[in-house]
């Protein structure tokens, strides 16, 4: 039978284990504005990227994690090869959690592996696990892109991953399609005809279906400084 309960307000309402070190996930965060009136624009130059300033932010409130909002207009992406063929894509998806490669990732709850791939155009997900999770009825998945190549040898689709298992590594940026070191998370509904892959970045025009179908991943995360 299916639940009545929308998923927004099912995710809402369960407990999830952590998908880092409590300490890491619940501790002190850098939350950056990426947007195009952000200040951080105005302290870039051609000697100190947009990365180095967030670095030096975070370093300045002994940050554990830097973060990347959820259903932000983004002004960083058009430099990126995977962006060349829409200047238009500029509304993300997933939340970014800023955390040292090598750092351990575990299964919020229990589910399986829908995919594996790797994804290697620049600006790209890198190495990239789905899992697909049934929770009271519903169906619908997680992302996790920007991994550690080792990951992907580690796992067959199909696999079963138990809640609180470690499941993935956070990759290099040599690795990750050539980002800082960090983790972007999703939730995705509905793959609709994607299998290995889906969008993390989308035209605002589409916004309503894609935000639909993509809810807020600290539904899952649940940082009381990114509550909706």
């Amino acid at each position: 039978m299916h639940n009545h309960k929308p998923l927004v307000q099912l995710l809402a309402e369960t407990e999830f284990m952590p998908l880092l070190d409590r300490k890491l996930q619940f501790g002190p965060a850098l939350i950056v504005d990426l947007t195009a009136t952000g200040a951080i624009w105005q302290r870039v130059t051609p000697n100190h990227s947009f990365a180095d300033e967030i670095a030096q932010q975070a370093q300045l409130i002994n940050a554990q994690m830097v973060i990347g909002r959820y259903a932000e207009q983004r002004f960083i992406y058009q430099d990126k090869d995977n962006f060349a063929d829409s200047q238009q894509r500029t509304l993300h998806l997933g939340l970014d959690l800023g955390v040292a490669a090598t750092t351990s990732i575990y299964a919020p709850l229990d589910g399986s592996i829908h995919s594996i791939a790797n994804h290697q155009g620049d600006g790209d997900y890198g190495p990239t696990i789905i899992l697909h999770h049934q929770l009271e009825g519903y169906s619908f998945y997680t992302l996790y892109g920007h991994l550690a190549t080792a990951c992907l040898s580690q796992h067959q689709v199909g696999d079963k991953i138990q809640a609180g298992e470690q499941f993935a590594r956070v990759g290099t940026t040599q690795e990750n399609g050539g980002w800082a070191p960090h983790l972007h998370l999703q939730i995705i509904n509905d793959m609709g005809s994607y299998t290995d892959d889906y969008p993390g970045v989308v035209d605002p025009q589409e916004q309503t279906f894609y935000l639909n179908n993509c809810p807020n991943p600290n539904l899952i995360l649940k940082r009381r400084d990114l509550a909706e």
